[in-house]
């Protein structure tokens, strides 16, 4: 089992990873996608999230590509109900989410997207907040309540 501060842990070694499309190699690049996978893998061994898509595929595709990706290797949960390490979804107009983040202890957000041009981390801030659509928790972590 590993733990919320684990994943956060690594995850914080992920900043400054320039944004790449589709890779996840922390320090050399990763988009959102990638990242996630690659904080994830340490804990859960390789996750299966597809990477064949374009950088705007969400602008022409209705396709929840990305909500199916995480649902096949995660729990889905309430948005509401997330807490640090989650995983966190978000989508702009009618469209699909299409960009993932973690949630701090902070309250903040690490993630990376193209206009950051690396994996940043900030405050859970008003412009992110109204375009929250799913969110997931990794499977097998050991949860406050059980820590010692």
């Amino acid at each position: 089992m590993f733990t919320r501060d684990d994943v956060i842990a690594e995850a914080r070694t992920w900043l400054g990873t320039p944004w790449h499309h589709q890779a996840s190699v922390k320090g050399v690049g990763c988009d959102c996608i990638g990242f996630i996978r690659g904080v994830a893998e340490p804990f859960l061994g390789k996750v299966d999230i597809p990477l064949d898509y374009t950088p705007t595929w969400h602008l022409y595709r209705a396709e929840p590509r990305m909500y199916l990706g995480f649902k096949a290797v995660a729990e889905e949960i309430d948005p509401a109900d997330a807490i640090p390490s989650d995983i966190l979804l978000f989508g702009a107009g009618k469209g699909p989410a299409h960009h993932c983040a973690l949630l701090t202890p902070e309250g903040g957000l690490i993630h990376c997207y193209q206009e950051a041009g690396r994996v940043v981390e900030h405050a859970f801030s008003d412009g992110w907040q109204p375009k929250l659509r799913h969110a997931f928790r990794l499977p097998g972590i050991k949860e406050d309540s059980q820590a010692s």
